[in-house]
């Protein structure tokens, strides 16, 4: 493979991850960086580097994009920042993974969308549940002939988020556009959408934003354009230090799936016991798909078209909840 000069735009701490896994494919060179923060250049350095070898660091992503012969770019930043910096980098010929959510707007995703056709270049959205064999095997059956049409669907995330990230801009609205609806949210949203293949036609939604600037704990309720029933809490008030996650899939033929703390569980016939499943294939990292799709070797799993079902979900949700709980209708 010709080598690959990929860029960070953000180094802060989920961009270290992304870094740590790059430098394991051979033939990627993390090429420069980009951040406002001096400390968090640093730290990016110190974590993916070793302190040794730094690459090209800069202030801001701009000067990066004009100064760097790059193939692509990381977008690591906080939300609302996204979609020019996605927007820039495809005007540069660049493709682009960004951390979830990719934008916070069904017309941002919209415009992206439009740009990539533009341009031709690549743009994944970072949901690396969707590479994980729990997650995968989930799908799998429920699109198998014998499971039949589900007939409802239920996730529940809880976290410490409230505390957890308490002064950064995760909880600034201007910075975040939104709060774990948005966050560790856009994660389970996004496999209830992608597990189904199904995206929600009516959604309400019951949310308390707990003192602060964005919603904290949301309690949503949602039936599918396929005709299954959902619902969805998040819950961000949970004790710091804790986190449980968990998806519960039923259809019309007596069957059930429980995905729970990435654990499957499968009920595949009336009067069966619940089984635990033993699963082949290796969980896979969006870093390496993203590699492998901008290199001809895969079709991208996680691309922006998937992403505006989540979004219009998501800004339903706030909707209905700004509205008491009314139900609101996503347009086909």
């Amino acid at each position: 493979m010709e080598g690959l000069r990929i860029g960070f735009i953000g180094t802060g701490g989920i961009a270290r991850g992304h870094g740590k896994r790059l430098r394991m494919i051979e033939g990627v060179e993390i090429a420069a960086v980009a951040d406002p923060s001096e400390e968090s250049l640093g730290a990016f350095a110190e974590a993916v580097f070793n302190g040794n070898g730094r690459p090209p660091a800069y202030g801001g992503h701009r000067e990066m994009l004009e100064k760097e012969k790059l193939d692509a770019v990381l977008v690591c930043t906080p939300h609302t920042l996204h979609y020019d910096q996605i927007i820039e980098s495809l005007d540069a010929g660049l493709h682009v993974l960004a951390e979830k959510p990719l934008v916070c707007t069904e017309e941002e995703t919209r415009k992206i969308i439009n740009k990539i056709r533009e341009t031709g270049r690549h743009v994944m959205v970072s949901f690396q549940r969707r590479f994980k064999g729990a997650y995968r095997a989930m799908k799998k059956l429920i699109h198998d002939p014998e499971f039949g049409n589900v007939n409802f669907v239920s996730a529940y995330v809880s976290q410490g988020w409230l505390t957890a990230v308490a002064g950064t801009w995760r909880q600034k609205l201007s910075l975040s556009g939104g709060g774990q609806l948005n966050d560790t949210g856009a994660h389970i949203i996004d496999m209830m959408m992608w597990m189904l293949e199904d995206e929600a036609a009516e959604v309400a939604a019951l949310i308390d934003n707990r003192g602060c600037e964005v919603d904290i704990d949301s309690a949503v309720s949602f039936r599918t354009r396929k005709g299954a029933l959902g619902t969805l809490s998040v819950v961000g008030s949970a004790p710091q230090g804790s986190m449980w996650e968990e998806i519960t899939v039923s259809g019309d033929r007596g069957k059930a799936l429980y995905l729970s703390q990435g654990k499957l569980t499968a009920a595949m016939g009336h009067g069966q016991k619940l089984e635990p499943m033993e699963l082949s294939g290796e969980d896979m990292d969006p870093d390496r798909h993203f590699v492998d799709v901008i290199t001809g070797k895969a079709r991208n799993e996680s691309p922006p078209e998937d992403f505006l079902r989540n979004i219009r979900f998501t800004q339903a949700a706030w909707k209905s909840a700004d509205e008491g709980g009314r139900v609101v209708r996503i347009e086909a």
